[in-house]
């Protein structure tokens, strides 16, 4: 079948007067490869096995590192987004949340940071959006989805009006959980609610759908304001500056860089820390970081991902190098003057091993003279003599057709 379609093809070549010679030249040359593979199928389909692994492969990684690493998030402007992160290596704490007293100490007089976020992990049991459940939740103040970036698919999201002790409970639905939980219903908007959690209940209303994004710090089904979590209103949480349970993200203002509000940071959180020794025991060394939240939310994935690209690459070099071995083989098994210069290539090998070894060997008995000296009375050095026998053993290789325990002849 396919071969009267090739035939078909020289034809329709023969009738045009335009192009017909390259048609023809073209649909020969065709003809003759899909002949010649159709001789030696085991290997052409070696050949075609062999790099579907390696560029099957580097496909699926790149796939991975580019929705991970490449791809841009969902938020608006989001080299402007900062996430800030405070640590004390001396009792072990890498990544340490803040507390209020904190934010609201390093929150203050900033010139080159816009405004700040906060986000707080929830678990509430919610009654009315189907069978009551517990799910992830978290706890938001009133700028966090204008710092973040963020838009609604639906409705509104929350907005400083919200804020304050005396705020209707309000709720924003993830993308995910109003698209899997409850069908992308539109009618969700304005219903009411009830959360429950550990320190109480509060009724809220659902305002609005977030559109999706990637959830980070943690991944979350709902996204509360913070009146709906009585813990986060009582005094422990508003005076106690070591109750440290909230992530604060950050967007810069116009013209100002990350190195800005890294040094700016630094210096008001020196002076809180200086202010607060009872707290901020020398010791324990607290000091303050930030950095861009594309860059955070890949911290972890960044090498191994990198690692795993660079393999796959790897890969694909090796099944290249396969293929190549392979039509290098059917050739020299086709041409016998490719036999001989694969001989050749064998024998230059063994030459090169063989020089190796017996230089090392002089090296390593501390007579590593490459050269004959005067005082030698003109006999040859040591790497002479591995030269002029490497060169006998390839040359009598060679005549010979064995070269690495192979009869190539």
């Amino acid at each position: 079948m396919l071969f009267s379609w090739l035939d078909f093809g020289l034809y329709v070549g023969r009738g045009n007067h335009l192009n017909g010679d390259l048609i023809c030249r073209s649909f020969r040359d065709l003809r003759i490869a899909v002949r010649s593979l159709a001789r030696v199928p085991a290997l052409w389909i070696t050949v075609a096995l062999t790099l579907a692994l390696g560029i099957g492969a580097n496909a699926a990684i790149f796939s991975v590192v580019r929705a991970v690493l490449l791809r841009p998030l969902a938020n608006r402007d989001e080299d402007h987004l900062l996430y800030l992160r405070q640590s004390a290596p001396g009792i072990g704490e890498d990544n340490a949340a803040f507390s209020i007293p904190e934010i609201q100490d390093i929150g203050s007089g900033l010139k080159s940071i816009k405004d700040l976020g906060t986000f707080s992990e929830l678990d509430f049991t919610v009654v009315g959006l189907g069978t009551p459940r517990e799910i992830p939740a978290g706890g938001v103040d009133g700028h966090y989805f204008e710092v973040m970036g963020l838009r609604p698919v639906l409705g509104r999201l929350l907005t400083p009006a919200d804020d304050g002790p005396n705020a209707a409970g309000a709720v924003v639905l993830t993308y995910h959980f109003w698209k899997t939980s409850l069908h992308s219903d539109p009618s969700v908007i304005g219903k009411a609610v009830r959360l429950e959690g550990p320190t109480g209940a509060r009724n809220a209303t659902v305002i609005g759908v977030l559109e999706p994004s990637v959830p980070y710090p943690v991944a979350t089904e709902i996204i509360a304001n913070i009146v709906t979590s009585p813990h986060h209103l009582s005094a422990t949480m508003v005076t106690g500056r070591e109750h440290r349970m909230t992530e604060v993200f950050a967007r810069l203002a116009p013209g100002a860089s990350v190195d800005n509000a890294r040094a700016e940071l630094r210096s008001i959180y020196g002076a809180m820390v200086a202010a607060h020794p009872e707290v901020y025991k020398p010791e324990e060394h607290f000091k303050i970081d930030v950095t861009r939240i594309h860059e955070q939310i890949n911290s972890r994935a960044n090498t191994i991902l990198w690692i795993l690209f660079a393999a796959s690459g790897l890969l694909f070099v090796i099944a290249s190098s396969n293929v190549a071995n392979l039509v290098l083989a059917r050739t020299c098994a086709v041409n016998r003057s490719w036999r001989y210069a694969r001989r050749w290539a064998q024998a230059l090998q063994c030459c090169a091993v063989l020089c190796w070894l017996r230089a090392s060997c002089y090296a390593g008995a501390g007579q590593w003279r490459p050269w004959p000296r005067h005082t030698d009375g003109g006999r040859p050095g040591p790497l002479c003599i591995a030269l002029l026998s490497a060169r006998r053993g390839a040359h009598a290789r060679f005549h010979s057709g064995v070269v690495w325990g192979s009869d190539w002849r």
